[in-house]
């Protein structure tokens, strides 16, 4: 007997999205931030870090448990990929959190270049290990369309899409300019996420009646959302991207923003919701 997952819900997509996207944008503002321009990406890599919090905080409420963090560091299973990402997820908002702090509050240790560099380096390494953890720990689940190899590539594009979104939300904001190769990198990682999803349709037919099951079920019952994701989340930021290089104008890239964002949300929604389990009876 086969029927869709039930444990993770919409509380789950969105800390999987705030996380994905958060740990990205401060990743790309910390490579811009050693380019030279300072001040402006110490503020995007706060950004970047209040996005990991909130998606952290919907977390705490779906599990109910918050001292739960607290106990697996305590006593870790270091045979958990979810142990693992408890100890990713602190330690990118410590150190991370240390870098960004100085965009909000006036820290006397802003001026020192180098523990800055260093608390950027730490806080990237950790952000990237939170970025590809969660891809991760849904390959390694009971199943099978999260068990697929694309789902750690897409969650890893789609957390890159979206990264640069909420840069380009916060640049918007702040009256700064997107660069032009971020805008271009964007474009690779919606085309690649664009043929990774189009993977788990392509295969249906050779996989298991599990996966077969998710698939029609974005097909179906998830069919709105799927066209959602092919419409706005994968052709909607190309065409915004191809009209604005006519017509170029932060507007365009205010809509660009939101669309990348909105891909990895729905990306993730279809695959955690159209998640299927064989049950043994």
């Amino acid at each position: 007997m086969i029927e869709p997952q039930h444990a993770w819900d919409i509380k789950i997509v969105l800390d999987l999205t705030f996380g994905g996207m958060g740990v990205a944008t401060f990743i790309i503002a910390f490579l811009y931030y050693l380019k030279g321009e300072k001040e402006f990406n110490i503020k995007a890599a706060l950004a970047g870090m209040v996005s990991l919090l909130l998606g952290l905080l919907v977390l705490i409420t779906h599990l109910g448990k918050p001292e739960a963090a607290f106990y697996t560091m305590l006593t870790p299973n270091l045979g958990s990929v979810m142990t693992w990402g408890v100890f990713f997820n602190v330690f990118a908002l410590l150190f991370g959190g240390l870098f960004a702090l100085p965009g909000l509050i006036k820290l006397p240790y802003a001026a020192n270049e180098k523990i800055m560099k260093i608390l950027g380096t730490l806080g990237s390494i950790f952000s990237f290990l939170v970025m590809t953890y969660t891809g991760t720990l849904l390959a390694r689940s009971s199943i099978h369309l999260w068990r697929s190899p694309a789902t750690p590539l897409l969650f890893l594009l789609v957390a890159l899409s979206s990264g640069v979104g909420l840069y380009a939300l916060v640049a918007y904001i702040l009256k700064k300019d997107v660069p032009g190769e971020l805008v271009n990198f964007s474009m690779i990682t919606t085309l690649l996420a664009f043929v990774t999803m189009t993977l788990y349709f392509a295969l249906a037919n050779i996989s298991t009646e599990a996966f077969m099951f998710s698939v029609e079920l974005m097909l179906t019952e998830y069919m709105w959302a799927t066209l959602l994701l092919y419409l706005l989340g994968f052709i909607g930021p190309f065409a915004v991207y191809f009209y604005n290089k006519k017509k170029p104008s932060k507007t365009n890239l205010l809509i660009l923003a939101v669309l990348l964002i909105l891909q990895s949300f729905l990306a993730r929604y279809l695959l955690v919701y159209a998640g299927a389990m064989e049950l043994p009876w």
